[in-house]
């Protein structure tokens, strides 16, 4: 299976962005491409001969070519398509097994739940892990795409920084998009893990909002119908930590950001974040970052002196 990893922390160079209609007879451009190329398939089917393989493209789909691969016109057949035409000099091309690349994936989102979004850390994960086909089976998620693709025709045609700057981040936005619906798909293979990433990223998402109350096994219960012995296994398996281990290491990020951006206390930025006893958020915090919270708070200090 054929599938590309995309930095994203450099923006897309978007060259072309359109809307073609293929009207019998007429075909397909034969062509080696000079540079990157998504279709998007709205209506009718696009067979072409990619690199010496027949490949047919149906309403759905969305494709991705590389720079040098060899497109040839199979034969006439009506077809509307968006098309992207890109550069980068930030993809990597793999062929692998369909399981190896749905384990890439898996992996990421994982990685990427665990990251202190208080730190350059979570931008670790600004790439995106595409097939080189991808079948997008809900209606809602491809109405978004094609609406962005409609919308930024024009932007695309414009020669000003602004413009370009919005449409290569649509074009990237869209991108995501297709992987959360590979991740969707890859994790359907394995109907057990899917069900255990989902009660994880839930889990992870209630602690994001609510991680200043006195969140409790009682509380995980009442919120996901579970036991909380079950939520807390799965926890553990997919974040490698506990609920409330989980809680807690929220809790201090939150301190670390007040205690960097804020005149606020100690002990009322102990209060803020969820802890009523100031000795054991001292403590805590010592153990998760090494320093005290005033040591910590003097550290930064020191860094703008």
């Amino acid at each position: 299976m054929r599938w590309f990893q995309i930095d994203l922390m450099e923006l897309l160079k978007i060259i072309l962005l359109g809307k073609e209609s293929l009207i019998p007879p007429r075909k397909h451009y034969s062509r080696r491409l000079n540079e990157y190329v998504i279709y998007v398939i709205v209506s009718g089917k696009l067979d072409l001969i990619v690199n010496g393989k027949i490949q047919t493209m149906e309403m759905g789909d969305v494709c991705l070519f590389a720079e040098g691969d060899v497109q040839e016109s199979k034969e006439s057949s009506f077809c509307e398509y968006y098309y992207i035409h890109f550069k980068s000099d930030n993809i990597q091309e793999y062929h692998t097994p369909e399981e190896e690349y749905r384990e890439c994936l898996n992996k990421k989102y994982i990685q990427c739940m665990k990251a202190d979004v208080f730190s350059t850390s979570c931008y670790s994960y600004m790439q995106v892990l595409i097939k080189g086909r991808t079948h997008i089976d809900d209606d809602a998620v491809y109405s978004e795409i094609t609406h962005i693709l409609q919308h930024n025709i024009l932007n695309s045609e414009h020669g000003i920084a602004e413009r370009r700057f919005e449409t290569s981040a649509s074009v990237m936005n869209i991108l995501f998009k297709v992987e959360k619906t590979c991740l969707t798909k890859a994790s359907h293979k394995k109907k057990n893990n899917f069900k255990e990433y989902e009660i994880a990223k839930k889990i992870a998402e209630y602690i994001g909002k609510n991680y200043n109350t006195s969140i409790c096994g009682t509380d995980i219960e009442k919120n996901f119908y579970l036991s909380y012995d079950y939520a807390n296994r799965v926890f553990n398996k997919m974040m490698g930590c506990s609920i409330m281990k989980y809680r807690n290491n929220v809790r201090i990020q939150n301190a670390k950001m007040k205690l960097r951006t804020t005149n606020l206390s100690i002990i009322e930025i102990a209060m803020e974040v969820g802890f009523d006893n100031m000795h054991y958020f001292s403590r805590l915090f010592k153990m998760i970052e090494g320093l005290s919270p005033t040591e910590y708070r003097k550290k930064f200090e020191k860094s703008f002196e």
